[in-house]
């Protein structure tokens, strides 16, 4: 027997699949709040709630996310740098 699918049919085994434990506790909240409230694409804010219900709480500030090595520079923004350079000595 297979991996129980999610509503639109796609399981922990397609592409990216490899999922830890908060991913899975995440996936299976978000799921089970799009059947509940029946929104096939719940908003970002609708997002957050299923988040705090879980218990995440912001305890620290926020960090910039790296950006992938082919994504455009914006202009006036100084250069990521990249995860393939050695830090500082």
């Amino acid at each position: 027997m297979g991996m129980p699918l999610n509503a639109f049919g796609v399981g922990a085994t397609h592409v990216g699949g490899n999922y830890s434990a908060e991913e899975v506790e995440f996936l299976k909240a978000m799921d089970a709040y799009q059947r509940t409230h029946r929104r096939p694409f719940p908003s970002w804010t609708e997002a957050l709630k299923v988040l705090k219900s879980l218990g995440y709480r912001k305890v620290q500030p926020a960090v910039a996310l790296p950006r992938p090595p082919h994504a455009p520079q914006p202009e006036g923004e100084p250069p990521c740098p990249s995860s393939a350079e050695s830090p500082p000595s």
